[in-house]
């Protein structure tokens, strides 16, 4: 009864491909396989475990320097800098820092049973690119911090990131179907009253927040749909510096408020406070001042930017008169409820 190659046959193949860098062809010649056959062997040498594949995120000395610099002066529980080219895109950085972040939140976030999400690019990014298989199943249980917004903006449909989220860690999540923005004083009907009452209860038991933050609205080509036009206007006129959740804030970490108001739903910002992570996903050099303002009034505990805008922070930091020489230390954060 003819029989398959051995496991040392197996192991040799495998050594021949990835240890001394041989094509299939110049194994199969060796060995007297042909090319297929070599191939489905290197396969199988991975479903054995003989070959591990462990990848290397890119670094370098300035990254991981930026990293503690900032972690120290931000006073916060952790930064993760990601190498950019000079010239990198904002798209460029979008996808550095949801790649680097995909990684990093499978191994964060499984510590965690309920987990809120924000939406923005790179959120949504990092959404998709999440590894398949990110966590054991079953946790955390992940929850919209915000309403739904718009028709055609993929970065703000929080059911698709709350979606691909819960895909990747084999759990569940809590969908909404109300809109982030009402205009004051809009009817409400019972059914959306007991959705958004049970959003609100699962707010409750979040204990880490993974988000994104805004550019200035002076700089935004467009500000979320639902927005009223007015409200739109002062905003891009108000010393604004970013927002998070569509919570928009000045450079102390002060909320903005205009006369045309609207009724929001979403995670209020300051309960970032109480929990034990809060996670900002952002960057380009627009961002800096809003990064800044965050860590500030105590709105995140960790950071996952790029390295030109790590730098822009120092800048910042050493431009401050109030900070040139000491670290910003945040509000202290409260026990989680």
């Amino acid at each position: 009864m003819k029989t398959g190659p051995d496991d040392s046959t197996i192991y040799r193949i495998a050594r021949y491909y990835y240890a001394e860098d041989l094509s299939q062809e110049e194994i199969g010649a060796k060995e007297g396989f042909s090319r297929s056959q070599i191939s489905r062997l290197i396969d199988r040498a991975r479903d054995m475990g003989i070959v591990k594949i462990c990848l290397q995120p890119p670094a370098s000395l300035c990254s991981e320097e930026l990293s503690q610099v900032l972690k120290k002066r931000l006073g916060l529980k952790s930064v993760l800098v990601v190498p950019v080219r000079k010239d990198a895109s904002s798209e460029d950085i979008a996808l550095a820092i949801a790649t680097r972040a995909a990684d990093r939140l499978s191994e964060l976030l499984m510590e965690f049973d309920v987990v809120g999400l924000g939406w923005g690019h790179t959120v949504y990014k990092t959404a998709e690119l999440l590894p398949r298989m990110a966590g054991k199943g079953g946790r955390p249980f992940f929850v919209p911090l915000i309403g739904i917004s718009g028709d055609d903006n993929p970065d703000l449909q929080i059911n698709t990131i709350i979606d691909r989220f819960g895909t990747a860690f084999r759990s569940k999540g809590f969908f909404i179907n109300i809109p982030s923005v009402r205009e004051k004083g809009a009817p409400i009907s019972q059914m959306e009253r007991q959705r958004v009452s049970a959003l609100e209860e699962r707010w409750k038991a979040v204990q880490a927040v993974v988000f994104g933050l805004g550019v200035p609205p002076s700089e935004s080509p467009e500000l979320i749909y639902e927005l009223p036009g007015e409200y739109k206007e002062e905003l891009k006129k108000s010393s604004s510096c970013g927002d998070i959740l569509a919570h928009f804030f000045d450079a102390e970490g002060r909320l903005f408020e205009a006369e045309h108001g609207y009724e929001l739903l979403a995670f209020e910002i300051e309960r970032m406070a109480r929990v034990e992570r809060a996670i900002c996903l952002a960057g380009g050099l627009s961002k800096g001042s809003g990064i800044l303002a965050a860590a500030r009034a105590g709105y995140m505990t960790d950071l996952m930017t790029d390295e030109l805008t790590a730098l822009e922070l120092v800048r910042l930091l050493d431009k401050d008169p109030r900070r040139r020489k000491a670290d910003i230390v945040p509000p202290k954060r409260e026990e989680a409820l």
